[in-house]
């Protein structure tokens, strides 16, 4: 399993959620964040952009990735970004199962 971690416009935020749940993945944590990227502005030292993090198996990485990429792009400074991390473990909570 990897996580996929995306740091995105707020403006893209509800497209890309929404294609997202179109391609199937409905579980997804996103959080408001604060950041400072190349284009620092004069009166505004940091920007607000929303973290989505996903988990997903391995081969659906390139889906949700390119599925982010298509709805997050403009082609201006602060897009965002995407990383792939691996996830060594996952378990429910709830359950406690051991989710593979």
């Amino acid at each position: 399993m990897k996580m996929v971690t995306a740091i995105v416009r707020t403006t893209s935020l509800e497209s890309i959620v929404k294609s997202l749940g179109n391609i199937g993945i409905k579980g997804m944590t996103i959080t408001e964040v604060k950041g400072i990227g190349d284009q620092v502005q004069l009166f505004k030292p940091y920007t607000i952009h929303n973290r989505i993090d996903i988990i997903v198996p391995d081969d659906r990485v390139e889906e949700v990735s390119g599925t982010i990429l298509e709805h997050a792009h403009t082609g201006l400074a602060g897009d965002g970004l995407i990383a792939v991390y691996p996830v060594d473990a996952m378990m429910k909570i709830r359950t406690m199962e051991r989710l593979q």
